[in-house]
């Protein structure tokens, strides 16, 4: 007989799992944009050095066409930069990070004071912990994505009895969310390498 309310029936302390770990896993990955977006940032400006250098090192076996070609890839992947640096400072990835964590150390210190009490307290005092759980979400006023979920949806699949088929479906629909969430950085990492290998015959290397 169980003696304390379990996170997979009990219906309150289901919903403060399932978001104290999505918001975890939220926290997560806003420190990891954070870091893949100066990572991405600091890569440009890297190739930005290495366009102006070119001419000055290979100026000799440059094409005539070579030098301006090149200051057509440094001006892109100048406003590139810009656009970034821009758009990405404003996104503000180290505070909305601590918010989540603190919001799901929150709900996480409830959640294990609501798991302590017996059953019998714990029916009693529903309707307050209740609250206590809505005031949590609202002082915040924040909200994890749908990969967060996901993540936590797969991290306890086994706990959450997930059919095959239907964790497949989840890895695939969790995988493209990743592809959208980072897929940004690696074009902005790789793009320029890509294209200078292109068009290495443009620039006589």
């Amino acid at each position: 007989m169980q003696q304390n309310p379990q996170r997979t029936t009990d219906a309150l302390l289901g919903k403060m799992w399932k978001t104290k770990s999505a918001r975890f896993n939220a926290h997560n990955r806003l420190k990891a944009k954070q870091s893949w977006s100066t990572t991405a940032t600091s890569l440009l400006s890297f190739y930005l050095v290495i366009a102006a250098l070119i001419p000055l090192v290979y100026e000799a076996n440059l094409p005539p066409g070579g030098p301006k070609f090149l200051s057509v890839v440094y001006l892109i992947i100048s406003i590139f930069l810009i656009i970034v640096t821009l758009l990405e400072s404003a996104k503000n990835y180290g505070t909305e990070a601590d918010r989540m964590h603190k919001c799901a150390l929150e709900i996480s210190e409830l959640y294990n004071e609501f798991q302590a009490l017996p059953i019998d307290r714990a029916n009693d005092d529903r309707v307050s912990f209740t609250t206590r759980y809505s005031d949590i979400l609202k002082s915040h006023e924040l909200n994890h994505k749908d990969v967060d979920f996901l993540r936590f949806e797969l991290m306890f699949a086994d706990d959450l009895k997930l059919a095959g088929w239907s964790r497949g479906t989840k890895r695939l629909h969790y995988a493209i969310l990743l592809v959208v969430e980072y897929g940004l950085y690696f074009a902005l990492a790789a793009g320029p390498l890509i294209v200078g290998y292109i068009y290495r015959s443009e620039l006589g290397l």
